[in-house]
């Protein structure tokens, strides 16, 4: 028996590895956490969450994986309850005993092994269990395994091991080349085999145990044995070992005959007896009428679809479908004629709000400022008073004309101020003034303050023209 184990993490991919039936010939799961023919849902659950509790201690490592190989025919004997003894017995020895594990059977090229999985984090003593001293723990183990089902004893060293170094060292020295040393190696019972990279040649003894080439050939080196053997096709070292192992059991290739012998009965019988069910059923007939049967299949389909192909056409050039065309026409004609109406109406009346909306905003201006027309208005009152007190027998009718003239003046200087003045309320009203002031040059001769008054509305006249000015150039 073999037993092999090491600590790991990433629960994950083991789980998949002990679940997946690629290499495997039959996977069977037999314990996930006291459960018993668990699904592999329930075993991905529990491995992952056995492999983080290692988030809760420093190590990355929180599962231990062991594997149990018995002997070549030894797990032919071994039940599931074998099986479950064999963890015990091993998880007594690495003091895992009350982890949570999960028991993974296995069965490849005829053979039975079993994968062990233990939790190692401690949830007691939040701590996790050593890993010291393993591989002595595994050794004893397998001694009372060997022990408990009754196994053959595994020696402690090869006994014939001195023997196979003197064969293989003088057969070695005895062969020129390298296919006479194998021929020479196969005829005294031993098989030549290819390894790993760090053991890229092995031998296979008659027990069908493997071992290391170069270490069996007493001072020769791995640079003159690669020198030899470079050349030759090696089987490797799972095959051989295989082969070793059923030359060892002559019963297992007489029994694997008969097996065959009996698959090949059975599927003849199962032929036979479809054939003779079935003969009734079916007719054999002769390639001539099978392709006359073709022909006729073909030529129905030929003239079938001539005739849907005809149909068509006559329902297309039918006048009750003109006819629909037609009303569909003239529908379309009057609704595009409506929609053109529509859209020159529209067009026309958009025409008239733009020319609207251009008119009004060039007759429309700004209305002046408050404080402005105040001033006019206190100053035309100012010089009303003065023209009451200037006013003298002789020159009634002049004054009432100048009176008049101011009346129209201040009525078109307060209409013009109570609304929104437009520009040509604006030049009716300059021209007014222009008026009022031609008027007063045909009056009679002022006195000394109306000439100071009259030079006040010119200077007032100016200031607004140069205003006016300033205006024009920012809005340049």
């Amino acid at each position: 028996m073999v037993i092999r184990g090491n600590i790991r993490g990433n629960g994950k991919q083991l789980a998949q590895y002990l679940v997946s039936g690629e290499a495997n010939e039959r996977v069977q799961i037999l314990d996930v956490a006291g459960r018993r023919q668990a699904t592999d849902a329930y075993l991905h659950q529990t491995l992952q969450s056995m492999s983080l509790t290692s988030e809760l201690t420093r190590t990355s490592k929180g599962l231990y994986h062991a594997q149990i190989n018995p002997a070549y025919r030894e797990d032919r004997s071994m039940s599931d309850q074998d099986w479950m003894k064999a963890a015990d017995i091993l998880g007594q020895e690495l003091g895992l005993q009350e982890q949570r594990r999960i028991i993974v059977l296995h069965q490849k090229k005829g053979r039975t092994h079993a994968h062990v999985v233990w939790e190692r984090y401690d949830h007691q003593t939040g701590t996790v269990i050593s890993n010291r001293f393993s591989r002595l723990a595994q050794d004893r183990a397998r001694k009372e395994m060997e022990r408990v089902f009754e196994h053959q004893q595994t020696p402690h060293r090869n006994k014939h091991r001195p023997e196979l170094k003197e064969t293989l060292t003088n057969l070695w020295h005895e062969a020129e080349t390298g296919q006479d040393f194998i021929r020479a190696v196969h005829a005294n019972g031993y098989l030549l085999a290819e390894g790993v990279p760090r053991h890229p040649f092995m031998v296979v003894d008659e027990n069908g145990r493997s071992f290391d080439l170069v270490r069996q050939l007493k001072g020769i080196r791995i640079k003159e044995v690669r020198a030899r053997l470079r050349n030759e096709k090696l089987m490797p070292e799972k095959e051989a070992i295989e082969i070793m192992r059923q030359k060892q059991d002559g019963s297992s290739d007489s029994s694997k005959a008969e097996q065959q012998r009996d698959t090949d009965q059975d599927k003849a019988l199962r032929t036979a007896s479809v054939f003779w069910t079935n003969k009734l059923e079916t007719t054999v007939e002769s390639p001539e009428v099978e392709s006359q049967k073709k022909m006729k299949k073909l030529a129905d389909a030929f003239i079938q679809s001539g005739q849907e192909m005809t149909e068509k056409a006559e329902l297309e050039n039918s006048p009750e479908k003109k006819k629909n065309l037609a009303e569909a026409y003239m529908l379309n004609s009057d609704e595009l004629t409506e929609q053109n109406k529509k859209v020159i109406a529209d067009a026309e009346r958009q025409n008239q709000f733009d020319n609207d909306i251009a008119s009004k905003q060039y007759i429309h201006t700004k209305p002046e400022r408050n404080d402005s027309k105040k001033r006019r208005l206190k100053f035309a009152a100012q010089f009303m008073a003065n023209e009451k007190e200037l006013i003298q027998p002789g020159e009634e009718p002049i004054n009432k004309l100048h009176q008049e003239t101011l009346r129209n003046f201040i009525k078109s200087e307060e209409g013009m101020f109570t609304q929104s003045v437009l520009t040509d309320e604006k030049e009716r009203h300059q021209t007014v003034a222009q008026q009022f002031f031609d008027n007063q040059e045909l009056a009679a001769e002022l006195t000394d303050e109306e000439k100071l008054m009259q030079k006040m509305v010119l200077e007032q006249k100016e200031i607004r023209e140069r205003s006016r000015q300033k205006k024009r150039r920012r809005s340049w």
